[in-house]
């Protein structure tokens, strides 16, 4: 069978019109959603703020983070009761070949760890990322000896998770350096 050069180009020129009305439809879409991305995830950052510390809390401006000694750090809130300084909450986040992860994690003004909120967990064991390690981390009472207990189906994922959690409390501890 004898290729006509017409009737490839023909073929051709259908395909590429084709990819280029699918990838306007796709740009299109993005940005008609690109807004209630953003604005849904300030919603659930907002919200996991409040399940680190809890309600009865204010918290400060964000503060951001561009420390290259620091790369899982994007910011940080600092947060008080009253008069009294109770820690600061991280905003960390961090990826391997199997996903991404971010946290919001909590850390006493004594520099102890403290609650950690999931915000994104695209890994690819992710619910076993949360039920064998982000839970039991939760529900320790022992918060230091649970970060460094990476034991799990998914160890590339908690190790990840306890390097952005430590990441959190050397910030803190060595004076919080930021921009």
């Amino acid at each position: 069978m004898k290729i006509s050069w017409k009737r490839a180009f023909y073929v051709g020129g259908f395909l590429a019109l084709l990819c280029g009305v699918l990838g306007l439809a796709i740009a299109g879409g993005d940005l008609l959603t690109k807004e209630t991305i953003a604005s849904n995830k300030i919603k659930k950052e907002t919200e996991g703020l409040r399940k680190v510390f809890g309600d009865n809390c204010a918290y400060g401006e964000a503060v951001a983070v561009k420390d290259e000694d620091y790369p899982y750090i994007s910011k940080y809130w600092t947060v008080r009761n009253e008069n009294q300084d109770l820690g600061r909450v991280y905003a960390v986040s961090g990826s391997n070949a199997y996903g991404d992860v971010s946290l919001l994690v909590g850390i006493a003004s004594d520099y102890s760890l403290g609650n950690v909120v999931t915000l994104e967990n695209t890994e690819s064991y992710a619910a076993t990322l949360e039920d064998g390690y982000l839970i039991p981390y939760g529900k320790a009472s022992d918060k230091e000896k649970a970060v460094e207990e990476v034991k799990c189906g998914a160890t590339y994922g908690a190790k990840l998770c306890r390097d952005m959690i430590r990441s959190a409390q050397s910030h803190y501890k060595e004076g919080g350096k930021h921009e």
